[in-house]
């Protein structure tokens, strides 16, 4: 039987609805009616209730059966379904005769006393309904009559392969055509991120080699968070992976612990996130627990959460002194000496998010809530 789905790369059923009359298998069916010597001939799709005359000739008009796609349209069991649910052949010397077909009020009304049929596949292997030959009067079906019309069918799969070609070629232009759309619009993406990268790393009192170096490590953490989010088709990346991918170095599970469950951080988000999280990696590399002099260690975790009825994370940042697993850190208010201007740009006006830096005992801790854009399925 034919599949529910229409994919957008098989030809369906829908298909050979929506395009109508075609010469292509209206020479099939006159081909075959004039080899077998028949009354008529005709290409039956079957799509739900309905059973689709995509091709025919030599049958007689029937009132009300014209659809939309100019195509002879008609509900109800006949032989024609019978052929498309069995997906066998099917030859019956006398219609009326056949106790199972002899009240079929369809046949009656195409002047059908002989039919013989064969199953019409689609190249994806699915049935798509009938190829038959039917005569007036009754008529006893030769084994030719059946080869003959085999092999007719044989052009009817080929005129069903092309169109299967011609839509896989459609679709590949429009899929072409969009990721070059796409590939645009992340190359501007990607512009406007370095112009933002430049904005926020050029200090007063900075000299040229700090400049440098600082746009030069961001830059390398923009394209990891580009590449990140290209595993994943562009739609977003998981901010796991963006933790590991700054922080992996330093040993993850050595002198960093992360933990926390799957968030995905959308396209439109992730370079700010990235931003901070390599933002307090540098940091804690140059005057924190992960410079070279000092034994210490590193524990991000996170949670889902709501903002304004928009989704969020929190995360925590947490730096000690002294190595090993994460200490439990006793929080204690008092003078700051750690802080940059680029992290309170990044969450409090970018993201529009919450942030709090506390120095602790041992350490330091940074928690900050921002509210993320919805990701797409």
């Amino acid at each position: 039987m034919s599949l529910p789905e229409h994919s957008t790369w098989r030809l369906s059923v829908a298909d050979l609805a929506a395009s109508g009359p075609e010469e292509g298998f209206d020479r099939v069916t006159r081909l075959a009616a004039r080899m077998l010597d028949v009354s008529g001939s005709c290409v039956v799709i079957v799509d739900g209730d309905r059973q689709i005359f995509k091709s025919e000739t030599g049958f007689p008009p029937l009132a009300d059966t014209a659809g939309p796609d100019d195509l002879r349209s008609v509900t109800g069991g006949s032989v024609f379904r019978h052929v498309f649910e069995t997906g066998l052949a099917l030859a019956v010397d006398d219609v009326a005769a056949d106790p199972r077909f002899a009240g079929d009020a369809l046949s009656r009304s195409l002047e059908i006393g002989a039919f013989l049929g064969l199953p019409v596949g689609l190249p994806d292997g699915s049935t798509a309904g009938a190829f038959c030959v039917v005569d007036r009067r009754p008529r006893r079906w030769t084994e030719a009559d059946r080869r003959l019309l085999e092999e007719l069918r044989a052009v009817l799969a080929g005129e069903l392969a092309f169109r299967q070609e011609v839509k896989q070629r459609k679709h590949l232009e429009q899929r072409t055509f969009l990721m070059s759309r796409e590939m645009e619009h992340r190359i501007k993406n990607s512009l406007s991120s370095v112009q933002a990268l430049i904005l926020l790393s050029v200090r007063e009192g900075q000299n040229a080699s700090e400049i440098r170096n600082d746009l030069l490590e961001r830059v390398a953490s923009l394209a990891k968070t580009q590449s990140l989010l290209a595993d994943r088709d562009g739609k977003g990346a998981l901010f796991a992976d963006m933790v590991t991918a700054e922080l992996q170095h330093f040993g993850i599970g050595t002198n960093v612990w992360i933990d926390g469950p799957e968030v995905v951080i959308g396209k439109d988000d992730a370079v700010s996130v990235a931003m901070v999280i390599h933002e307090l990696a540098t940091n804690a590399t140059k005057h924190g627990a992960l410079a070279p002099q000092v034994k210490g260690g590193v524990a991000v975790r996170w949670q889902k959460a709501r903002r304004d009825g928009r989704a969020a994370m929190t995360f925590r940042w947490e730096e000690w002194f002294g190595g090993g697993a994460p200490p439990e850190v006793v929080q204690t208010a008092g003078h700051l000496g750690f802080g940059t201007e680029l992290l309170e740009t990044l969450v409090l006006r970018q993201m529009r998010g919450e942030m709090a830096r506390e120095l602790t005992p041992g350490g330091f801790v940074f928690t900050a809530t921002v509210r993320l854009a919805e990701v797409p399925a």
